[in-house]
């Protein structure tokens, strides 16, 4: 049976203020390229979306400018997320999501 799933390492991880974090995530799909992405939720319970990625490209919300990226490693199928230098105002949970659902155009 084929499968799709994410799976992440180190969920807990306490990071001293200034240094920096990898968040780990591998991909196993069976579609040659994913729409990969990080969302989190703060401890205020605010979900938010935090990068997306796919084989050419990735991008960040705004408040990632300048300290988190992510490393796309296509054959080893791993999307970390890197936070540096990590703050206080990073305490979240993060989760790593990929979607494989094709989207068809519509016909005219």
């Amino acid at each position: 049976m084929l499968c799709d799933k994410v799976t992440q390492s180190s969920p807990d991880q306490i990071v001293v203020s200034g240094s920096e974090v990898v968040l780990l995530c591998t991909y196993d799909s069976t579609y040659s390229n994913p729409d990969l992405f990080w969302y989190r939720i703060r401890p205020d319970y605010n979900f938010q979306f935090v990068f997306y990625g796919d084989k050419s490209r990735s991008r960040g919300a705004y408040f990632t400018q300048g300290r988190f990226s992510v490393k796309h490693l296509l054959t080893q199928k791993a999307f970390h997320l890197v936070i540096s230098p990590v703050r206080t105002e990073d305490s979240a949970t993060y989760y790593c999501a990929m979607s494989t659902m094709l989207q068809v155009p519509r016909k005219s």
